[in-house]
C-alpha cells in the first residue's frame, strides 16, 4: 500500500474546512485566485488544467516602465534547456532515474503555479517562515548596515521579503533590494505587488537572470565596495543535493568575501567580511506525514505546478513533444535520504524523438532535502560559513539562519 493510502482519511466536513482555509489565505480578488469550483473539481479527480492556467493569466501587458529591472543575463539570454531535456531523458541519473531539468519548473506559469502551492493549507514552509519573520524581523534587520545591497535569490512572490524590508525601513536604514529571478514578467508583477513606493528608505529593483548571473553582478567592483547580504528564503536550498548545496553556498560565501583586487582606485577599501551575510530559510522537518502532505495537497496545486514542466519543455523544444493528459505526478517521502522526491510518470508508453519512456516509469523532476541540526552544521562547514544567529519555530524544526563567510 502506498504511503498516501496509509494516511488518515478526513471527513467531507474536514475537507470543506480545508478548502475554506485555502481560499481564506488567498490574495484579494483579482490576484489570480482559483475558483472554488476548480478546487472541488481537483478534489474529485478532474484536472481542468487549462482552466487553471487561464486563472493565472499573464500580467505582462501591465505597464512596468516605472520599475527598475536590470537584464543581467550572460549574452542577453538564458541557458538553452533543450540539450538538458534530451540528455536527461536519454540516460538515468545517479539515482537511476531519467530526469527533466528542474529549471523547467521556473517559467512564468511555473512561478505563478508555485505561488499557488504556497497558499495550500498543508504547505507549512511559507507560513512558518512568515511567522518567524514577523516575530524576528526587527532583530534580523538590525544586522543590515546602511548602504547594503540585499540580493534575494529566486525571489518569486515577495510577500515574505516584504516583512523584512518593512522592518529595515522602520529603522531608517538606506538599502537597495534586488529581486533575482528567471522570468521578467513575473519579476515585474512581483515588484508591482511589493509596491516600491511604500518604502522611504528601501529602494527596490529587479535582476533578470540566473544564479550565476547574479553572482557575476554582485562581484562587480562597484558592488563589492558595499555591504552585501544574500537571501535564500523558502528552503529553496533543499532542491539541491547535499553536496551541491555545500558547493552552491560556498560559492556565495566566496562572492561575499572581499579580495584585494575588488578595490576601485581612489575609493575606500572593501567592506570587512563582517559586512557580508547570507540569510537562509531552512526546513529541518523529518516528519514524513507532514512533509508528504505539504507537497501532495488535495487541491492539487502542486500537481499543476509539476505538470507545467511539460508545457515549458514543449516551449523550449518548439513543438508539442509531451501531452499533460498522458502523465501523472507522484511524490514520495524518502526517509533514508531525508528528502521528498517528485516525479512525472507516463500513463502510457511515450515516444520522445528516439527515446522510449515506458508506462509507469518514474521521471525525476525535483527533490526537497530537509536538514536537521547536525546536517545544518555540516552544511555550514562545507560552505565555509559561520552561524551568526538562528531563529527557530516553536518546535525547532524550521529556522531562519543568519550566516557570514568563515
Amino acid at each position: 500500500m502506498s504511503e498516501e493510502a496509509n494516511m488518515s482519511v478526513e471527513s467531507v466536513e474536514d475537507y470543506a474546512h480545508e478548502l475554506e482555509g485555502f481560499l481564506g489565505k488567498r490574495p484579494s480578488p483579482g490576484s489570480h485566485s482559483p475558483a472554488t469550483e476548480d478546487l472541488l473539481d481537483s478534489k474529485t479527480g478532474s484536472e481542468d488544467l487549462d482552466s487553471s492556467k487561464e486563472s493565472l493569466a499573464s500580467s505582462s501587458d501591465d505597464d512596468d516602465s516605472d520599475l527598475d529591472i536590470l537584464d543581467i543575463r550572460a549574452g542577453g539570454q538564458l541557458e538553452d534547456l533543450a540539450p538538458q531535456i534530451r540528455s536527461g531523458l536519454r540516460a538515468p541519473n545517479y539515482n537511476g532515474y531519467r530526469t527533466f531539468p528542474s529549471l523547467l519548473l521556473w517559467d512564468e506559469q511555473g512561478l505563478k503555479g508555485f505561488e499557488e502551492v504556497t497558499y495550500s493549507p498543508h504547505y507549512y514552509l511559507t507560513n512558518t517562515e512568515i511567522e518567524l519573520l514577523e516575530k524576528h524581523g526587527h532583530a534580523i534587520a538590525q544586522i543590515i548596515k546602511p548602504g547594503t545591497i540585499l540580493l534575494e535569490l529566486g525571489s518569486g512572490c515577495l510577500r515574505k521579503i516584504d516583512i523584512l524590508l518593512r522592518a529595515i525601513d522602520a529603522l531608517g536604514v538606506e538599502v537597495d533590494y534586488y529581486a533575482l529571478d528567471l522570468d521578467r514578467n513575473e519579476l515585474a508583477r512581483s515588484l508591482r505587488d511589493l509596491g516600491p513606493s511604500n518604502f522611504k528608505h528601501v529602494r527596490c529593483h529587479g535582476l533578470f537572470g540566473t544564479y550565476d548571473d547574479g553572482q557575476a553582478w554582485l562581484s562587480k567592483a562597484e558592488n563589492a565596495q558595499r555591504p552585501r547580504c544574500v537571501l535564500s528564503l523558502g528552503s529553496t536550498i533543499g532542491s539541491f543535493t547535499r553536496a551541491e548545496a555545500g558547493d552552491f553556498l560556498g560559492t556565495w560565501a566566496t562572492t561575499l568575501r572581499p579580495s584585494d583586487d575588488s578595490q576601485v582606485e581612489g575609493e575606500a577599501p572593501p567592506s570587512s567580511h563582517n559586512d557580508g551575510h547570507i540569510i537562509i530559510g531552512l526546513d529541518g522537518s523529518k516528519d514524513g506525514d507532514r512533509v508528504f502532505r505539504a507537497y501532495n495537497d488535495r487541491p492539487r496545486a502542486n500537481t499543476r505546478f509539476i505538470l507545467n514542466t511539460l508545457d515549458h519543455a514543449n516551449d523550449v523544444l518548439g513543438y508539442e513533444a509531451f501531452k499533460k493528459q498522458d502523465w501523472d505526478v507522484e511524490g514520495e517521502w524518502d526517509a533514508e535520504g531525508g528528502r521528498h522526491n517528485q516525479y512525472l510518470v507516463p500513463r502510457t508508453n511515450v515516444k520522445f524523438e528516439d527515446i522510449q519512456l515506458e508506462a509507469g516509469e518514474r521521471v525525476f523532476v525535483v527533490h526537497s532535502h530537509k536538514y536537521d541540526e547536525a546536517e545544518q552544521s555540516q552544511l555550514w562547514q562545507a560552505s565555509k560559513l559561520r552561524a551568526v544567529q538562528k531563529y527557530l519555530n516553536a518546535d525547532g524544526w524550521y529556522g531562519v539562519h543568519v550566516l557570514a563567510p568563515a
